[in-house]
């Protein structure tokens, strides 16, 4: 195929109007182009539209085979190769061998991969250089839908944006976004112009693939007018007001920090809670610490808000603490609370008067983990794996053992009561009233050490990620 006018042919028949002229200028005075090329329709048309004799000494072809199809994925790769060849381009790309079964593997371990490789090939020198992915109008409404159902704020709702900075400071740029896949393909189509289809997209063992295939077109039967153009206008006065608030919030910043990983508490309580909010994750994430799990966070604004000392682990040897009338800052000396009915935010490790300790973590599931945990390799005396919608993680709490709990554990159709269960496992007396039991906020028992979980929140097949319960003594 003559690639080249196939390129001046889709250029005439897409002219440039729905191109952003600040987009347009980003692209053109950039000293290195790259344009991430899967094969799809949406990444051959970017590779075309861009590859002009004004870029064309500038482009480069990215294509990372994740080896997820065996010979549908290396057809993919030869494709791409062969339409950078076609259109006089420079080619880079790599293969993944991914880790134990390729069914298993989680979408957010296929994109970390994807972005080493951009990393290795755009290179350390990221300054000139963006990458062009393309993301289109289809992309912003099922992101959209994705980040309120996991409760994003502002930045998580502007997502995917035009441009945006990613890991090493590699820059990429979006120029689709105001287009729907359809016309990108009838462009194709006039244009005479094959593209590879992935049928993996097909499959629902993917959250967004099940968006694409049932929620939107219901979404979009419902609704009174096209919903694709009202989730664009949305995701770009959001990010209107995301850029606002972090203008505010930097000017803040410089008022309240005092450096060496603290705050003034004053300072900190007179802002409003959605820069509050930013104050405690970024004196968090300076420290080289995670950011306050979701219930932790709500519980430590509260406390500002009343006026009240806090104290919340950020990970086992970190927590952060805040006194009226002093500071916020970074600690390091363990906590041990007292033996009472207690929530457990996600990522944090509480201590029990003991010594034992339970750590709570959202985590994502290689194959090989799910393969033997499925497989029952992992015992479930410290350590369990259960499947939990987002809604429920931060209702996690745990207590002491109490008369007549009982819950379908695995491996039985109806509840059991917990002294059947320690007795049939030969849990020694002095054990048993040591170990919490983890419940969620209804009272429902999820796990307790030494037994097997609760039958209903056992991982399948299609589970990528899980919340995992580590108890240790």
């Amino acid at each position: 195929m003559d690639w080249i006018a196939a390129g001046e042919k889709l250029r005439s028949l897409a002219g440039d109007d729905w191109l952003l002229p600040s987009l347009r200028e980003t692209i053109d005075s950039a000293a290195r182009v790259f344009i991430a090329c899967s094969g799809g329709a949406d990444s051959v048309f970017l590779a075309l539209y861009f590859a002009d004799d004004a870029l064309r000494n500038r482009l480069t072809v990215l294509h990372f085979n994740h080896g997820l199809r065996g010979e549908e994925s290396d057809a993919d790769a030869r494709f791409a190769s062969s339409l950078a060849a076609g259109l006089g381009l420079n080619y880079a790309t790599d293969k993944w061998v991914p880790p134990g079964d390729s069914k298993r593997i989680s979408e957010e371990a296929a994109r970390t991969a994807r972005m080493a490789f951009f990393g290795r090939a755009v290179g350390p020198n990221v300054e000139g250089a963006i990458i062009l992915t393309g993301h289109h109008a289809d992309d912003v409404a099922e992101t959209m839908l994705m980040r309120i159902s996991r409760g994003s704020g502002l930045q998580g709702l502007t997502a995917p944006r035009a441009t945006s900075v990613g890991a090493e400071g590699m820059r990429f740029v979006r120029p689709l976004l105001s287009l729907r896949k359809s016309r990108l393909v009838d462009w194709l189509v006039e244009a005479g112009v094959a593209w590879r289809e992935d049928a993996s997209n097909q499959s629902d063992c993917y959250y967004r693939n099940r968006l694409r295939s049932e929620v939107v077109p219901a979404w979009e039967a419902a609704s009174d007018r096209p919903i694709h153009e009202g989730a664009i206008a949305s995701r770009s006065l959001l990010e209107e007001d995301w850029r606002a608030l972090e203008d505010c919030f930097e000017s803040a910043w410089s008022e309240i920090s005092l450096g060496g990983e603290e705050l003034d508490w004053e300072g900190t309580r007179a802002l409003p809670r959605g820069l509050q909010r930013r104050a405690l994750n970024r004196i968090a994430t300076e420290a080289g610490k995670p950011v306050l799990a979701s219930a932790a966070m709500e519980g430590v604004l509260e406390a500002l808000r009343v006026g009240g000392a806090f104290k919340v682990n950020l990970d086992p040897n970190a927590w952060i603490a805040g006194f009226p009338e002093g500071r916020i800052r970074i600690e390091g000396p363990e906590l041990r609370i007292p033996w009472t009915p207690t929530s457990v935010p996600l990522g944090t490790r509480i201590y029990f008067p003991d010594g034992g300790a339970l750590e709570v973590e959202a985590v994502s599931l290689e194959p090989e983990r799910l393969s033997e945990i499925l497989g029952g390799a992992i015992s479930h005396e410290n350590r369990v794996y259960l499947a939990m919608e987002e809604k429920q993680l931060d209702g996690i709490q745990v207590r002491q053992r109490q008369p007549g709990d009982a819950y379908p554990p695995a491996g039985r159709e109806s509840s059991v009561k917990l002294k059947e269960l320690f007795i049939d496992r030969k849990v020694a007396r002095e054990r048993r009233a040591a170990y919490p039991v983890v419940t969620l906020r209804a009272d429902e028992v999820l796990w307790v050490p030494e037994l097997p979980p609760n039958r209903k929140y056992l991982l399948t097949d299609c589970s990528t990620r899980a919340l995992q319960l580590t108890y240790e003594k």
